[in-house]
């Protein structure tokens, strides 16, 4: 008796998606025991807390398939990195406590095999099998693996999908130094790949965010991130080597990316270079990380503008790779707020001391009881072009959005906007209009 395992989820699974296993028992007369089913067993990493024991009974054609993702999304969260910091103690994510680089936004799992029956009318079980397993992977006991907080969608044009991902290693194009060209970040957002290009992301030099990746500090390590910035004619005017913090064992990390952000970490982080790292005079920027001289990522381009008639808001989103993206909508903006009232009726009070009525137009017979109000606002971007518009779609159905504002992230509830693929050779400039409606409720006094 063995069981083998025909299909497995590559490491690094994308958690919101299936995370599947098949396997067949080989022992046909095993199989054909009264109430014989498959049972795999989901451990914490080290293999010794059992969190999840799922059973399933065989198939007519012999095999068991478990999709577990219903388990370990629940172990998974999405993890904010700090804003409105000074003197940032290090580079990477400074979350404190239970989340400190990120150690929620991923988890490793170890995963064992068996089968239980009930032949003779006995419960019999057999744990803890030695399996065989797709080659290349020899047997054994138990199979490691990392998922983390993406969600890919089935299809999507030219986006990254969960199809994409079922491509043989396809997550060494996301595991820093993993691939043999230089890995993507955890980001969709559009990257011309060179200084001041008009596809580049646009940002503020007040602008807060991260840009977030898959690490495996073991295998192939980074000890460093490299800011360059730029004139406008795309010559470097300074270059900034910020060190990655020794602690940082973590397989899903955030690195600052935006103005202010990199312009708050503290002088002690620097390898070479010093504050500010984004000055007022450079129009672009690069981000970049490095094992000593030897680039590991794809540098991510960003624009300086900034916007003098309205005021910028600037929203933070997930996205779908499991990182958060931010994006300036730099005119016109407009406050609502949508009102609602509960009433009751009451008989006025107005019979005096002597017996006499004192009818007056003062009297109030509807008493207002309840009153709450949802702020709501609607914001206008900029003329952007065709990919950062479809890039835009992400930010409209993410299910975790934050407007900052005043140094602090105020949650957006719900955010409606008409979204249409857009054609570069056909489709030019256009605007994006959407209106929020933010995570939290204002009440009045009862009267």
């Amino acid at each position: 008796m063995s069981i083998t395992v025909s299909n497995l989820p590559q490491n690094y699974r994308t958690v919101y998606n299936p995370v599947e296993i098949v396997v067949k028992e080989s022992d046909a007369t095993t199989r054909g025991y009264e109430g014989f089913q498959y049972i795999i067993d989901i451990y914490e990493t080290t293999g010794v807390v059992l969190l999840s024991r799922l059973k399933t009974p065989v198939r007519s054609d012999g095999f068991g398939r478990v999709n577990m993702n219903g388990v370990m999304e629940s172990y998974v969260q999405n993890v904010l990195s700090e804003i409105n910091q000074t003197n940032q103690e290090a580079m990477f994510d400074n979350s404190e406590g239970a989340n400190y680089y990120d150690d929620a936004s991923w988890r490793q799992f170890k995963i064992r095999f068996g089968w239980e029956h009930y032949n003779g009318g006995t419960l019999t079980q057999s744990l803890n099998q030695t399996v065989a397993f797709p080659s290349p992977l020899e047997e054994a006991n138990f199979y490691d693996f990392i998922v983390f907080n993406s969600a890919l969608p089935n299809y999507r044009g030219n986006v990254l999908n969960f199809y994409d991902w079922q491509v043989t290693d396809k997550f060494k194009d996301y595991v820093v130094g993993s691939g043999a060209s230089r890995s993507d970040w955890l980001t969709n957002q559009p990257n011309q790949l060179l200084a001041n290009k008009t596809g580049n992301v646009k940002v503020e030099i007040t602008d807060e965010g991260y840009l977030s990746f898959l690490y495996d500090h073991a295998n192939y390590p980074i000890d460093r991130v490299i800011i360059d910035e730029y004139d406008s004619a795309g010559a470097v005017l300074s270059t900034s080597e910020l060190r990655k913090p020794t602690g940082v064992t973590e397989h899903h990390v955030s690195v600052a990316c935006s103005p202010q952000t990199l312009n708050n970490v503290a002088a002690a982080e620097f390898l070479s270079g010093s504050q500010p790292v984004i000055s007022t005079t450079a129009t672009s920027y690069s981000v970049a990380l490095y094992n000593s001289t030897t680039i590991k990522t794809k540098k991510m381009f960003f624009n300086i503008e900034s916007e003098c008639r309205y005021e910028t808001r600037r929203l933070e989103f997930l996205n779908s790779l499991g990182g958060f993206d931010g994006f300036d909508f730099t005119k016109v903006s407009k406050r609502s707020e949508e009102i609602e009232r509960k009433f009751f009726k009451q008989n006025p009070e107005n019979l005096s001391s002597v017996g006499v009525i004192n009818y007056s137009i003062s009297d109030r017979q509807k008493v207002q009881y309840y009153t709450t109000s949802k702020p709501k606002m609607k914001l206008t971007s900029d003329w952007v072009d065709a990919d950062t518009f479809n890039w835009l779609l992400e930010l409209i159905e993410s299910p975790e959005i934050y407007l900052h504002e005043n140094n602090q992230r105020i949650p957006i509830k719900n955010i409606e906007g008409n979204w249409e693929e857009k054609r570069s050779k056909v489709d030019k400039l256009f605007n994006l209009e959407i209106s929020l409606e933010f995570g939290v409720d204002n009440y009045r006094q009862r009267y």
